[in-house]
């Protein structure tokens, strides 16, 4: 039976040996009705990240298989456990950030398992990825999109073609060739893998608001336009800032944390940008800036412990005029 011009959706589900728990991700395929590509999208990383997991269900159900060329892989949400009990950034039964366990193992931690039952039954299906991220619950943000840098110019050139059609104002690239420092990123993996792809943001603080939801969705429509799976014309309404830099500052301090900057607000190099107290209101010690450049995330939750990103800032090298 041919499933071309059908569209179809369900569960992969496995089980995690050593305790018999299940790991199931919702996901849904598209079939178009002619040959082309397959662009696989993936929801949910992180379970509270709700922007990505909207736009990746909408996708899902208005993408028209009649008119669509190649296929559309549509992994609804990846981190179902953390989604289920309203928790940001990692997987509740090991305590990882899933978004740095790839490419997983067959005999390691339970989100380690989940890394690698997804690349070998979903990701390794796809000729590009589009990793959707929402903005955790302690966090805001500046919608991004970042694409990877991998030595392969084959790869980077059509990664990088992806990020400018996302229709995001800022576009950072980043480097993830080092072998002394490899990526643990499922968009980065990938691409070391001879997949483009990229990794997009938008959305904040673990809140589900349509226009953000939007912003994934116009980028997209405009991948499957671009890659020829869709007619239609590409929506171009942002000036692009590149950066070619990110730093994340962390806090070296239990406490409370107060952010004395905002989002896309441009800094200097150890500027202070904050501090850290105590619960009793005394100051404990400044957070100052990395170097100069734009704030793109900042932590909006005041409880903060040692290694928890209070802000990232972008080094923006140019922009479009």
């Amino acid at each position: 039976m041919t499933t071309q011009g059908m569209k179809e959706k369900g569960w992969l589900e496995f089980k995690y040996a050593p305790t018999n728990e299940p790991i199931r991700f919702p996901v849904g395929t598209v079939h178009g009705a002619a040959d082309g590509p397959t662009l696989a999208v993936l929801g949910g990383m992180h379970g509270s990240e709700y922007a990505g997991v909207e736009a990746a269900i909408r996708l899902f159900n208005e993408a028209d298989p009649t008119r669509l060329r190649g296929t559309l892989m549509v992994g609804m949400i990846y981190n179902l456990p953390a989604f289920c009990h309203n928790m940001g950034f990692v997987v509740p039964q090991d305590g990882k950030n899933p978004g740095r366990t790839f490419p997983g193992k067959p005999d390691g931690t339970y989100s380690e398992v989940m890394a690698h039952l997804f690349m070998e039954h979903f990701l390794s299906k796809a000729n590009y990825f589009v990793e959707l991220h929402g903005g955790d619950i302690p966090e805001a943000l500046t919608p991004f999109n970042v694409y990877p840098i991998t030595g392969n110019e084959a790869v980077g050139s059509v990664s990088r073609a992806m990020a400018m059609n996302y229709n995001c104002p800022i576009v950072v690239s980043r480097k993830v060739n080092n072998p002394a420092n490899p990526p643990r990123t499922a968009f980065a993996v990938m691409a070391l893998r001879g997949t483009p792809g990229i990794l997009c943001e938008s959305g904040q603080q673990g809140i589900l608001k349509l226009e953000e939801v939007e912003t994934h969705l116009v980028g997209l429509r405009n991948l499957l336009v671009h890659f020829g799976m869709t007619d239609g014309q590409i929506v171009n309404t942002v000036k692009r800032m590149f950066s070619e830099e990110r730093a994340a500052i962390r806090s070296e301090h239990v406490g409370m944390w107060y952010p004395s900057v905002k989002l896309s607000e441009w800094v200097k190099k150890d500027q202070v940008i904050g501090v850290i107290r105590d619960y009793f209101g005394q100051d404990i010690a400044p957070v100052k800036a990395a170097f100069d450049g734009m704030v793109t995330v900042v932590r909006t939750s005041p409880s903060v412990g040692i290694g928890n990103v209070v802000l990232e800032q972008d080094r923006i090298t140019s922009h479009e005029e």
